[in-house]
């Protein structure tokens, strides 16, 4: 090989190993997604983007007309002439807001018949918690009304007229 070849050999190879320092760790051990969020947790890194997200506190909010138990897979709502569910955690971003999805059942006065077979609606559930207090208003998702708007407070003892 002559002088100019081995320079040239000499010269990639720097470039090639320069080049391989600016490629991410993650990308180098052939996940180029980066670690999972499991890994993430685990390692105790931030997850969701860098943001740790909060979940609604768990437990019993009650208010005027308006009953929800939390957990951390479930939220079930109860008034006083309908029931609704929420089949996910409720997070809460860093100014104490959430906006989910969930289905919500009319109720009525009287006996359920054998063959009855409630009708349920999808609708949304907006919010904002501010230490141990809750705003918050449902709206049909199909026809964008306003279902209504309620005050709840962690610990509270729901005030329900339920349907006769």
């Amino acid at each position: 090989m002559n002088r100019l070849s081995k320079s040239m050999i000499i010269v990639f190879l720097f470039l090639a190993t320069a080049a391989s320092l600016f490629i991410p760790p993650a990308v180098r051990s052939g996940n180029p997604y980066g670690p999972t969020e499991r890994e993430r947790e685990m390692a105790g890194l931030p997850i969701n983007g860098g943001v740790r997200k909060k979940g609604l506190p768990a437990g019993l909010w009650g208010g005027q007309h308006i009953s929800m138990e939390v957990t951390e897979r479930r939220t079930t709502i109860e008034y006083d002439c309908a029931h609704a569910t929420i089949d996910q955690r409720i997070v809460l971003d860093r100014r104490g807001r959430f906006d989910v999805s969930g289905t919500q059942v009319p109720e009525h006065g009287g006996p359920i018949r054998r063959d009855e077979q409630p009708a349920g609606y999808s609708v949304r559930f907006a919010g904002q918690v501010n230490g141990r207090r809750m705003n918050l208003s449902v709206r049909n998702t199909a026809t964008k009304e306003l279902i209504g708007t309620f005050t709840l407070v962690q610990g509270g003892e729901p005030r329900l007229m339920k349907c006769r």
